[in-house]
Formats: structure tokens, C-alpha cells, sequence
């Protein structure tokens, strides 16, 4: 520190006193003032801005005050976050507290305008002291206090920018761990309320139920008699909305209805059911009206008896359609067929009739094949005519009752009227014989077999219905 500055920090630490001999030099306003100025403690060396400084102390104090509560008060306003930014909050208060302390560019005023007796007095001043000295002094005191004000600044500036990130990044990090705690809450109360929702018991029911509506534990084939309790199974599902085992239960009850209609569906086109229990039952007579058209259901063996019903009914149609047209003509032929057999020999009409029929058996093989075009290419196995020329074989001995099953089931479906058909040898395969049943006109009907008594035509869905 400069001896000049030692000096004037000693006089400060002294009571101020008015030299009256110099009062005595001065006007009233002057000599006002200049006790003003000794009672703020101002002193001869000081430069202006100091004693601007001494004499208007209080207003600046007060103004001080004010911004300080300001600033507080605002920060205060901004800053409502909960218990978890509590100690981000008490560090942003101490750091504007301490930048407080340092008086900022608005805390200074600039000094006012001197009045004509103020001017009158700073030229006496000024000749007591050194214009230089008083010059170098007083830009010296204005550059320490730019550089500290600048460097005051620029801290608060820098911990203002820090807090304010560090507020920032409290706030985010706050507000996400909301978001996840939200999301979570929701998912776990969601899991919750499913698991809630699926009684065990009422998944058992639901299961047994549905089990009991099929023949076999691989569920090929449905119980017509359990079709009615469909609609109890429909409020075993409804009981287990909103759980987990729903997807499931109702992708079984979705498939099980579908299968059902269809069932029925087909059924409703025979005089009887045709399909009872899986099983395609051949004696049932479709419907004069009845319309067939092709069922999915996606139960593949379902699927299998389901085609095979519909070509049945549609071949039951074609041959009532085919009986009615050459009904006529048939008759006439079978009467001069019958009027020739009775004017002919025993001998010579066993020997007509029998053109292929056994020898080792009396076999009603119906009408004779001599002259029609008999559709011989449609037949389901392939004709071998070394197997028809063995005609004494036992494989074509047809066993107790079949061919007399076959016809009355083709008489009861419409396929042949009383003896009108024909019926001829076609191979032997292991061990059995078969042999082709066609109409009067020629038209292929199917292949049986004379052991068995099965029998498959040329119908949707049998390619592979061959007993052999």
C-alpha cells in the first residue's frame, strides 16, 4: 500500500472535525455542505465517487436491500420441486448470496450534478491538493474496482450458468424416474388385475366342457348329443375375460362353433342326420331339396367326413335325376327282357344271363352289359382281364349278404330301381374280388368289394378310400 493511501486510511479511523477558521472563508450553502461532508466522514483526499459514496451510504444500503430481497424472492418462486432438489435449492441460495455481496454496476450511481455553489467549492478543494497525484489516484481506485466488479461478475455469471445446469439436469433426471415409475405402476397393476380375474376353477370347467364335446382326446370327431351345450360353454368363456387363459379358451371355442355349424349345416340337407358321432352313415337319403356346397372347418379328419357326405348327397341327386329320365325305357327293356327269358329254354337262358356271372355261385348280376356303353374307365380299380377269365376262383364267391346290403342301399339312395343295374368283374386283389356297379344306361356307380362289402366311388374326397 502507497504512503499516500496509509495516510488516508488514518485519517479516516479520526473523528471528523470543521476547521471553523476555513468555515469563515465559505457562504452558508458552502459551509452546509461542507458539514454534510464531515459528518459522512468525508475527508479532503477523497475522490469524488467516494464521496458520493459516504454521503448517500443509506440509499445505497437500502437499495441493496431491496434487490437482495428481489432476487430471493424470485428465486424462491421458480424453485417449487419436491424434497429430492432440497439440497440443489440451498446451494443456488448460498451462491447468489455471495454474489450479492459484491456491489454490481446498478449498485453504484453515477454522481450527481453539482450546483453552482458546489462548483464555486471544488476549484478550493482542488488547490489544496496535487492534480496529478489526485488524477493517478483516482483511476486507480476506478480500475481496481472495474477489475473486481468484472471479476464479481463474471463468477456469479459462471455459478449462476452451473446451477441453472445442474437444476436442469436434476429436473430431467426427476422427471423421468417419474415417467418410469408411472409406466411401471401401471404394468405391474394391469398384471395384476388378469392374474385377479382367472379362476382356476372356471378354466377347469371351461376345459372339461370342451373336452366332453369330442369322441377322442385328439379331437377328430365331435358328440352330436353334446351340440346343445354349446351356449353353456359360451358363459364358461365369458367368465374368464380379461385373463390370461382367454386368448387360448376362446381360440377352442371359436374352433369347436365352427366345426358344429358345419356338422349341422350338411346334416340339415339329409332326411337324417348323415354325420353321427364322425361317422358318415351311407343309408341317409339327401333332401329333394337339398344344396351342397363345400365346408372347412380345419379339422382335417372332420374335414375328410364332411366331403364325403356332400358327394353323397350330390351322387344321390344325379342318379334320381338320371332314374327319372330312362325309367321308361328301362321298364320296356326288362319286359321284352323277361318276355324272351320265359319263351326260351332253362338251358339257353343260363347260358344268356351268365355271360359273367360265377359258375360256383348264383349271383343276381342284374341286366346284361351286351350293347350299352358301359364307362368301364371310370372305375376305381383297374380292369384285368386274365383275373375275369379265372372265373372259377373263390374270390369272386361273394360272402353271405353283401351284394344283397349293397343293392338295397343303392335302391334306398336312388343310385338303381328294383333290378335295374349292371354289375361286372373287375380284378382280383388280394384275394378279393371286386367288381363295378353301373346303371342301366351304363353309367359308372363304384367299385365294391364281395368280401367286404366296402364299397367307393368316384365322388370329392375318396381318392384314397380304397381298401386295399
Amino acid at each position: 500500500m502507497s504512503k499516500k493511501r496509509r495516510n488516508r486510511h488514518k485519517k479516516e479511523n479520526q473523528e471528523p472535525q470543521f476547521d471553523f477558521d476555513e468555515a469563515k472563508e465559505l457562504t452558508v450553502g458552502q459551509a452546509i455542505r461542507k458539514n454534510e461532508e464531515v459528518e459522512a466522514g468525508v475527508l479532503p483526499e477523497d475522490s469524488i465517487l467516494d464521496k458520493y459514496v459516504k454521503q448517500h451510504k443509506d440509499e445505497i444500503e437500502a437499495d441493496k436491500f431491496a434487490t437482495r430481497q428481489y432476487k430471493k424472492e424470485e428465486l424462491v418462486e421458480t424453485q417449487s420441486l419436491d424434497d429430492l432438489i432440497q439440497e440443489m435449492r440451498e446451494a443456488v441460495e448460498e451462491s447468489e448470496a455471495s454474489s450479492e455481496e459484491v456491489p454490481s454496476s446498478e449498485d453504484i450511481l453515477p454522481p450527481l450534478p453539482l450546483d453552482d455553489e458546489e462548483q464555486g467549492l471544488d476549484p478550493l478543494l482542488l488547490e489544496d491538493e496535487n492534480p496529478t497525484e489526485m488524477t493517478e489516484e483516482v483511476e486507480e481506485e476506478q480500475n481496481l474496482s472495474r477489475l473486481e466488479q468484472e471479476d464479481s461478475e463474471k463468477k456469479s455469471k459462471k455459478g449462476f450458468v452451473l446451477t441453472a445446469l445442474a437444476l436442469v439436469s436434476v429436473i430431467i433426471c426427476v422427471s423421468a424416474y417419474y415417467v418410469y415409475r408411472q409406466v411401471n405402476r401401471s404394468t405391474k397393476e394391469i398384471q395384476t388385475s388378469q392374474s385377479a380375474t382367472a379362476n382356476q376353477s372356471d378354466v377347469d370347467d371351461f376345459n372339461t366342457l370342451y373336452d366332453a364335446f369330442y369322441t377322442d382326446s385328439n379331437k377328430t370327431a365331435l358328440k352330436n348329443s353334446q351340440f346343445d351345450k354349446l351356449s353353456q360353454l359360451k358363459n364358461l368363456l365369458d367368465k374368464l375375460e380379461g385373463s390370461r387363459e382367454h386368448t387360448l379358451a376362446k381360440s377352442k371355442y371359436d374352433s369347436l362353433a365352427t366345426q358344429i355349424k358345419a356338422i349341422q349345416d350338411v346334416n340339415a340337407q339329409f332326411e337324417k342326420p348323415a354325420i353321427v358321432d364322425g361317422v358318415l352313415d351311407t343309408n341317409a337319403k339327401a333332401k329333394s331339396d337339398a344344396k351342397f356346397t363345400d365346408i372347412k372347418t380345419g379339422n382335417t379328419e372332420l374335414d375328410k367326413v364332411l366331403d364325403k357326405a356332400i358327394s353323397l348327397g350330390k351322387s344321390q341327386q344325379t342318379s334320381t335325376s338320371s332314374s327319372s329320365s330312362s325309367q321308361t325305357s328301362s321298364s320296356n327293356s326288362s319286359q321284352a327282357s323277361s318276355n324272351t327269358t320265359s319263351e326260351t329254354s332253362p338251358s339257353s337262358s343260363n347260358t344268356a344271363s351268365n355271360e359273367t356271372r360265377s359258375t360256383r355261385s348264383e349271383v343276381n348280376m342284374g341286366l346284361s352289359s351286351a350293347g350299352v356303353a358301359v364307362q368301364r374307365s371310370a372305375s376305381r380299380v383297374a380292369y384285368n382281364q386274365s383275373a375275369i377269365d379265372d372265373s372259377n376262383n373263390s374270390a369272386w364267391d361273394f360272402a353271405d349278404g353283401v351284394l344283397e346290403q349293397i343293392l338295397a342301399t343303392s335302391r334306398s339312395r336312388g343310385y338303381i330301381t328294383g333290378n335295374q343295374y349292371i354289375l361286372e368283374r373287375v380284378n382280383i386283389v388280394n384275394g378279393n374280388g371286386y367288381y363295378n356297379l353301373y346303371k342301366p344306361d351304363g353309367t359308372y356307380l363304384f367299385t365294391l368289394n364281395c368280401k367286404t362289402g366296402y364299397f367307393v366311388g368316384n365322388g370329392a374326397g375318396h381318392a384314397d378310400d380304397l381298401d386295399y
